[in-house]
Order: C-alpha cells, then sequence, then structure tokens
C-alpha cells in the first residue's frame, strides 16, 4: 500500500466528472491500492455540488469506502491560527483550505491538488508531474 494521500475536492470533481487527466488518474491510483483519504470539508463540498440522485449515489459509495479525517477541536484553532498568520502577510484563502491542509498536517498527509491557495501552506503536496 502506498502513503495515503488527502485528496482535495477539485480532484474528486475531476475523477468524478470526466475521469480523465492527471489528476483524475492519481485519484484512481490511490483509490486502487487503498491510499485515498478525505475529510468532512470535501465531503460537503462535493454534496453542495452534486446535480442529482445519480451523482449523489456515487457520492454515498464514495463516502462509504474512503476513510475520512475527522476534524479534532484544535484543528480549528490551528486553522484560524494560520489565517491570520497569511492575512497579516496580506493572503486571504478560504477557511475550507485552511481546515484541509490543518488536517493533512496533523495526519503527515500530502494533499492531492491542484488548487493554488495550498502553496501558500505548510503542507505537502502530491507533484503530479513526478509522483506516482
Amino acid at each position: 500500500m502506498s502513503q495515503s494521500v488527502l485528496i482535495d475536492t477539485c480532484a474528486w470533481v475531476a475523477f468524478l466528472r470526466s475521469g480523465q487527466g492527471l489528476l483524475a488518474e492519481r485519484v484512481a491510483q490511490a483509490i486502487a491500492d487503498n491510499s485515498a483519504v478525505l475529510c468532512g470539508v470535501t465531503v460537503t463540498e462535493l454534496l453542495q455540488g452534486a446535480k442529482g440522485v445519480k451523482e449523489k449515489k456515487q457520492l454515498d459509495f464514495l463516502f462509504a469506502n474512503v476513510p475520512c479525517v475527522p476534524v479534532e477541536p484544535a484543528d480549528w484553532v490551528t486553522a484560524g491560527n494560520t489565517l491570520q498568520t497569511l492575512r497579516l502577510k496580506g493572503i486571504t484563502l478560504p477557511l475550507t483550505d485552511a481546515l484541509i491542509a490543518t488536517l493533512a498536517q496533523r495526519k503527515a498527509l500530502p494533499v492531492l491538488t491542484i488548487d493554488a491557495h495550498f502553496q501558500h501552506l505548510s503542507v505537502g503536496l502530491v507533484n503530479l508531474t513526478t509522483d506516482k
């Protein structure tokens, strides 16, 4: 089994909607080798964007079969402190991305994403050009 990887919403969408491209392929590989992990933020974002019953059923199946990192009370404080520190530097990021990064940091998981916001967060990222 490969090292687990926390998959960001954009990567799940690439996999679920088109299933094509390097990002979707990395998600498929993570699922195949049981290294895919999601979190509550991603669950919420995916449900928000579901377009109908078919997609909702796909998501229900996904959520039942992929481990989910739980949010702990301290994660909210860490994410808030991270956002405040970045804001003092003139960088404003979404709470959702800061919380995903906080969970990834706590669990020592890289994040599979193409979201540029994560470049500002202290978290390991899966390099789509070289990592397998």
